[in-house]
């Protein structure tokens, strides 16, 4: 009985430690590496517009989109030329 519970716990710690190893975060970077990435971080938060848009929905077939891509005719909204034309 002793030797199951003893073979139980060394398979136990076995997994514990193989989990525990697979979370650590990975190596340390180099600094010409972190430089590169935090390059690449900047340029695309500054590519990013950060106003936020109204949305509005098409009086045809009722999808969702930004007020500036959207048509504004006799007081409706339409999503696109074709469902203007459809009225």
């Amino acid at each position: 009985m002793w030797r199951l519970i003893f073979i139980g716990l060394i398979i136990f710690l076995i997994i514990y430690v193989i989990k525990r190893g697979l979370r650590q975060p990975d190596a340390p970077q180099t600094e010409e590496k972190k430089s590169e990435d935090d390059s690449e971080d900047s340029s695309e938060h500054k590519s990013q517009n950060n106003e936020v848009e109204d949305m509005v929905q098409c009086t045809h077939c009722a999808i969702h989109l930004p007020r500036s891509e959207a048509f504004l005719v006799d007081g409706k909204i339409y999503c696109s030329r074709a469902h203007i034309q459809n009225k």
